[in-house]
């Protein structure tokens, strides 16, 4: 008897799976994928030697950022070493102030505000010895600046978990002149906002892409729910 008909025949095997991913909690599975997109945007530039720094623009808890580091240091050991350093931009405090535009229900300041002291402790142990740094503040503030003030020059994986439209748009302008050919950018909450093309991460980058016409993207690769990873193919 094939698996087909052993399904086919004893209908609980599929009620018991069906309840045991039921019950398997939605954000963990999100993290889960984002875990494998920067796994995954990680290879991929060390396979290409992509060299550069890893950007991230929303530590919050700092899962990610600490991932990414973990990643980086397993595909040292295979592919060679990279000299990555880990660059991280957050307040700490929310967003700050929300515009009309950029409202949604479940993107407030009390959902993002942590325990910042607890934060930069525990990515300070999952660094391991590996270059690192936490620019703190709000993006109007800490992206004026030019990126080689944090001694950033070439942007090797940009995860991009802004969540609103003014917020990825600054995160986009400043890491416009840093781009290089290979650079990979996942967008965590590219889906959001009810498929509202002017709106969200979406829509910054649509707008980048426009008024960037010489920076070409190819779509690398989904991943998570609704999230979505871009290569630059070119640099002019």
């Amino acid at each position: 008897m094939n698996l087909l008909k052993i399904i086919k025949k004893f209908l609980f095997i599929q009620n018991f799976f069906a309840w045991l991913v039921s019950k398997f909690p939605a954000y963990l599975e999100f993290s889960l994928g984002k875990y494998l997109g920067i796994k995954k945007a990680m290879y991929i530039t060390a396979h290409d030697k992509t060299y550069g720094s890893y950007l991230e623009f929303g530590v919050f808890t700092g899962s990610s950022f600490n991932f990414a580091m973990k990643v980086n240091k397993n595909l040292d050991k295979l592919l060679g070493n990279s000299n990555c350093d880990f660059v991280g931009f957050d307040s700490f405090q929310g967003f700050g102030k929300i515009s009309q535009s950029d409202e949604h229900p479940m993107f407030k300041d009390e959902t993002f505000e942590v325990d910042e002291s607890k934060i930069l402790k525990n990515i300070k142990k999952c660094a391991a010895g590996q270059k690192y740094q936490i620019i703190k503040g709000f993006y109007n503030e800490t992206l004026k600046k030019d990126p080689q003030e944090y001694n950033i020059t070439k942007a090797r994986v940009v995860m991009i978990d802004c969540d609103l439209k003014e917020s990825t748009t600054l995160a986009l302008n400043f890491i416009k002149n840093i781009l290089q050919k290979g650079t990979i950018i996942l967008f965590d909450d590219f889906i959001f906002f009810k498929g509202d093309q002017t709106k969200g991460e979406f829509a910054a980058f649509e707008e980048f892409k426009a008024s960037n016409p010489k920076i070409k993207f190819r779509e690398a690769f989904e991943y998570g729910y609704g999230s979505k990873a871009f290569i630059v193919s070119e640099v002019n």
